[in-house]
């Protein structure tokens, strides 16, 4: 499981942190870069819920990963050879159809094993993947560089053809039982969302998750932009992703700790405060070495949130539906907050710059945490997960 997230999120270092700039030298304006999102949010915020929901309630899970990831790979490359934005809104909105429950059923999977090993926290396996990603994205910078942007995207798909290779060797040898979760009573939709509406820490959660990422989701498509503004090479805009993921691997560990010591709601709470001092940071000094620098902020931000968000939805989750929790709050919700956030930022850009997008971070983090405080409480994880 460790080697597979290794794979299968490092190969989303070789495309995804260039994946704007594939836009920006296509013609595209930051409007039509925020539309595309949209088209992705509006796409997730349906398709994560229902892939999940079929994984929890089927035997072998991986084998949606396998179709999922095949036909993410078929999307991207024919996306590279695409320069009407008719065709990419398309290609990019079937892609969001396939690859919506990946990561969902992934750390739903993940976390199976932690629980089967007993010795093991869910931080340590995902910072399996940060190192992927740490590795594969400094060298994606540099090849780039040199053979093209194409090659981000034979990258990506290079390694997520290793990935379902993985997930066949890993769960057919195992007979399909490894981190594969019992089956469970089906669960009718409205049903489990009554029972989340009904718990006051899940729609606060919801709540301060949605402030934040309607003022965040522009810096992930336009913050690459910006550093090319600046001057910086591509290489350097993958050196930077590089810090943040290489962060994460003692973040995750220090979250693993920090979640069993003061509990995940807590942990969670200081992604907030992390969001809120890179903004002002980089409000006060608006340069390439220091928006670098601030991916060591990020990463631990990242981390927190990856590992604290996992327990708190496993330790609430009605009726053991964990995956299909984690894809209403992290797909669906956050689909439905990007709708409005994409195009708002892509205006801002386009209008303002990309600077005033991090005044824009500052006051949706300081927001996002008042709500999160007044409305969310919890107690210690008494089980490492």
């Amino acid at each position: 499981m460790r080697l597979y997230f290794f794979v299968f999120i490092g190969g989303g270092g070789f495309l995804f942190p260039f994946l704007s700039l594939f836009y920006e030298r296509q013609g595209l304006s930051g409007t039509q870069i925020g539309i595309l999102g949209t088209c992705v949010a509006v796409i997730s915020l349906v398709a994560a819920p229902l892939w999940s929901r079929w994984s929890d309630n089927i035997d072998q899970p991986w084998r949606l990963l396998q179709v999922a990831l095949l036909g993410s790979t078929a999307c991207y490359l024919l996306l590279s050879q695409r320069t009407l934005f008719f065709y990419m809104i398309l290609l990019v909105s079937l892609e969001a159809v396939l690859a919506s429950g990946v990561e969902p059923i992934s750390t739903t999977m993940a976390l199976g094993t932690a629980k089967e090993s007993g010795d093991a926290g869910f931080g340590s396996i995902r910072l399996w993947g940060s190192l992927g990603w740490a590795i594969i994205v400094l060298i994606a910078g540099g090849f780039i560089e040199r053979k093209g942007l194409f090659s981000a995207f034979a990258g990506y798909a290079a390694l997520m053809i290793a990935s379902v290779l993985i997930l066949q060797r890993l769960f057919v040898s195992s007979s399909g039982s490894m981190a594969t979760p019992p089956p469970r009573k089906h669960v009718a939709p409205r049903e489990l969302l009554e029972q989340l509406a009904r718990d006051p820490a899940m729609v606060g959660l919801a709540i301060a998750l949605a402030i934040t990422w309607l003022t965040r989701v522009g810096l992930y498509q336009f913050e690459p932009i910006y550093m090319d503004q600046l001057g910086a090479s591509e290489s350097l805009i993958g050196l930077a992703s590089m810090i943040g993921a290489l962060v994460e691997l003692p973040a995750m560990l220090l979250a693993d700790h920090w979640v069993i010591r003061y509990g995940s709601h807590r942990v969670l709470g200081w992604m907030w405060i992390l969001y809120a001092l890179l903004a002002v940071v980089i409000l006060i000094a608006p340069t390439i070495p220091v928006i670098v620098s601030m991916r060591v902020i990020d990463g631990f931000a990242y981390s927190f949130y990856t590992v604290a968000l996992l327990v708190f939805l496993s330790e609430r989750a009605p009726f053991g539906q964990v995956a299909t929790s984690l894809a209403l709050y992290t797909f669906t919700l956050r689909g439905l907050t990007s709708i409005v956030g994409s195009p708002l930022a892509g205006f801002i850009f386009d209008a303002f710059g990309a600077y005033f997008l991090y005044a824009f971070l500052l006051l949706g983090s300081l927001l996002g945490l008042v709500v999160f405080r007044l409305m969310v409480t919890g107690k210690r994880s008494k089980v490492r997960i």
